[in-house]
């Protein structure tokens, strides 16, 4: 869940992947997404998060328990994908999904390649009615210059500028 500091309330959610080995249990995916990045498996584990938490959303917007958006994180080969607007788009009619509840996080560094493509995609899936978030910003050469040319609503700082908050002033 995204709680919100001011009050408590879940302002939103975020579907996190976890991989259940047979014998090392749940392994983080700070084990696991490089290889899969590498590999090319990271095409079909985002596709499968994003219809999975598409399925979830659409079974939790039918029985009224959900009002806030859950976010899915796209990987830079996803985001890449001349397609994927219209797999998003495919995806929230499928599973019958408001698309107001589902939020996309975006790697800085998936932007980074192609920055007049990355802000065409980015304006689409804006206009299909879903809410952005840049993650790990902080991590590559953006600029908050380069940020007001985006359509994102909010921005994830990388947890480098932040670890040490409490202790390094």
């Amino acid at each position: 869940p995204k709680v919100s500091l001011a009050d408590g309330s879940v302002v939103g959610g975020e579907a996190l992947l976890r991989w259940n080995h047979p014998e090392r249990g749940l392994v983080a995916p700070g084990e696991f997404i490089a290889h899969a990045e590498a590999t090319g498996m990271i095409l079909a584990i985002g596709g499968w998060a994003l219809d999975h938490t598409c399925v979830q959303l659409g079974d939790w917007a039918r029985k009224g328990t959900l009002t806030v958006p859950v976010w899915v994180n796209v990987s830079p080969a996803q985001f890449q994908d001349q397609a994927l607007v219209d797999k998003v788009r495919d995806t929230l009619v499928e599973a019958g999904v408001p698309p107001r509840l589902l939020g996309l996080e975006i790697t800085e560094s998936a932007l980074m390649p192609d920055s007049a493509l990355a802000a065409e995609t980015l304006t689409s899936l804006v206009e299909l009615g879903i809410e952005l978030s840049i993650d790990d910003f902080g991590t590559g050469y953006s600029s908050l210059n380069y940020l007001k040319r985006l359509p994102v609503g909010k921005l994830k700082i990388d947890r480098s500028f932040v670890a040490d908050i409490t202790s390094n002033p």
